[in-house]
């Protein structure tokens, strides 16, 4: 075989030893970016000395090619230790699709949040079980699971015109496992969120959150990259 033969083999397998297999390609061709806009309500009424009734509404749609809309209902109660707050409640998540059929997950959660150290940036940590059922609206069948989700959020004030008048800035990651089961629609596995919120009075403050979400795919493989902007709205009594 002459010099130049030898070196297009070469070549070519080269190119076929360093390209991915059929399963990276199928990987990487199926990852996607997903624009996703969510807008929430967050109510809370103080029941007692230590005891919080709060919650959220919010409506969430997805621009991308999967295409759904999800309505969000879930109420929640606190209790406020020292320095460690429990929580709990049960969300009811309607989502509507326009590629596979209509599902209505119902996620009862029990939450520990804390947070450490404090100063000048302020450390949140909030531990979360939750156990969801996803049910098929168009078959009626189900799956459930037991999900573990962790969020670390710093914090930081400034522009404080008094003690219920500024800015903050806030940042987050938040990581997610199933312990146990099928997880259905949604398959959440890493959150980063950044953060501006502004403070009207002790009753009305407003956020504005912008994340990166890395999310499961349910009908194929390869991952979901969840762009999120996010408008809260948050009140209390």
């Amino acid at each position: 075989m002459g010099a130049p033969r030898l070196g297009v083999a070469f070549v070519a397998a080269a190119l076929v030893a360093w390209s991915p297999g059929p399963a990276a390609a199928q990987f990487q061709a199926e990852d996607e970016v997903s624009p996703q806009l969510w807008v929430d309500y967050n109510p809370s009424w103080q029941v007692g000395p230590r005891v919080d009734v709060f919650g959220d509404v919010s409506a969430r749609t997805e621009f991308g090619s999967q295409g759904w809309w999800r309505f969000v209902v879930r109420p929640s109660v606190r209790y406020q230790f020292d320095r460690v707050q429990l929580s709990g409640g049960i969300g009811n998540f309607f989502t509507l699709n326009d590629v596979i059929a209509d599902r209505w997950e119902i996620r009862p959660w029990q939450g520990v949040r804390s947070s450490w150290p404090r100063g000048t940036v302020s450390f949140e940590h909030l531990v979360r079980l939750e156990e969801r059922f996803d049910l098929n609206l168009r078959t009626w069948n189900s799956s459930s699971s037991l999900r573990v989700r962790y969020r670390l959020r710093p914090s930081i004030d400034w522009g404080r015109e008094s003690e219920t008048r500024y800015w903050r800035a806030l940042g987050s990651i938040e990581i997610f496992y199933t312990l146990a089961g099928d997880p259905g629609q949604f398959q959440e596995e890493v959150r980063l969120t950044a953060s501006v919120e502004r403070s009207y009075r002790p009753e009305l403050r407003v956020r504005l959150d912008a994340t990166w979400q890395k999310e499961g795919r349910v009908l194929s493989e390869g991952s979901i990259n969840d762009l999120i902007l996010r408008f809260r709205v948050f009140s209390s009594w």
